[in-house]
C-alpha cells in the first residue's frame, strides 16, 4: 500500500504501528494496521482485516477497512458518510440496553493484571444490562458493525491510534463515540466508548458505576 499511497499524498507521514498510541504531530499522516486481528489470521479464523486511516491535524478525515475473507470493504470520509462496499451505512436505532449486543476488544490483559481486572468488572456489568456482550478482536471488525448496525455498543479502555479508522466509520454512520467520561473522542484519549445514540447514555453509566 505504501507506494500507492505515498504517490497519492507525498505530504503526508506513514505509520504502521498498531499498537502506538498518543498525540500526533500537526499535518497529515496515513495510520496502517496492515493486519488487524493477527491472533486470529494465524489460527485460521476469519475475522481479521486491513485497516487504513488518514489522520489530518488529530483527527480522522479518511478511513478504508477490508475484511478478505467476507470481502468486505467499508469505507468513510469526514463528512461524507459511511458505506459498506458503496451502499450508506447507519447505525441501529436501538433504544434499550436489553435489546443490545455490546462488545469490547482489549489487548491480552495477562500482562497488566490491573487491566483484567478492570476488563472483568466491565464485562459483568455490561453482561449484567445488554443482551449479549462479545470481548474479540481486532477493535477495527467491532466498530466496523456497529456502524453498519450489527452491534450497538463498543468500548475501550485503550485508544490506540489505529482505531480511528473504526472511529470514523461510527461517527459517519450517525454514532456517538465519547471517552469514559462522556467528553468528545480525541486520537490521543486513553479510552473510548462508540454506541448507537439510543443506547451511549446507559451504555455510558453502566461502564461509569
Amino acid at each position: 500500500m505504501r507506494p500507492a499511497l505515498t504517490e497519492a499524498l507525498p505530504s503526508a507521514g506513514w505509520l504502521n504501528d498498531e499498537h502506538g498510541s498518543g498525540p500526533l504531530a500537526t499535518g497529515e499522516w496515513w495510520l496502517i494496521d496492515p493486519v488487524g486481528g493477527n491472533v486470529n489470521a494465524v489460527h485460521g479464523m476469519p475475522d481479521w482485516n486491513i485497516g487504513v486511516s488518514l489522520v489530518r491535524d488529530g483527527r480522522p478525515v479518511l478511513a478504508v477497512v477490508y475484511v478478505p475473507v467476507l470481502d468486505e470493504m467499508f469505507t468513510a470520509t469526514e463528512g461524507g458518510g459511511a458505506f459498506l462496499d458503496g451502499v450508506r451505512l447507519r447505525v441501529s436505532a436501538k433504544t434499550s440496553l436489553d435489546g443490545a449486543l455490546a462488545g469490547t476488544g482489549q489487548a491480552q490483559p495477562g500482562h497488566d493484571p490491573e487491566l483484567a481486572k478492570r476488563m472483568g468488572s466491565a464485562f459483568a456489568a455490561m453482561t449484567n444490562s445488554a443482551l449479549y456482550v462479545r470481548i474479540s478482536v481486532p477493535v477495527t471488525h467491532q466498530l466496523a458493525q456497529v456502524a453498519a448496525g450489527r452491534m450497538d455498543v463498543h468500548w475501550q479502555f485503550d485508544n490506540v491510534r489505529s482505531h480511528a479508522a473504526g472511529v470514523l466509520l461510527v461517527q459517519e454512520a450517525g454514532g456517538v463515540v465519547t471517552d469514559l467520561e462522556g467528553k468528545p473522542w480525541e486520537l490521543a484519549g486513553e479510552s473510548y466508548l462508540a454506541a448507537a445514540p439510543g443506547v451511549h447514555a446507559a451504555a455510558l453509566e453502566v461502564l461509569t458505576a
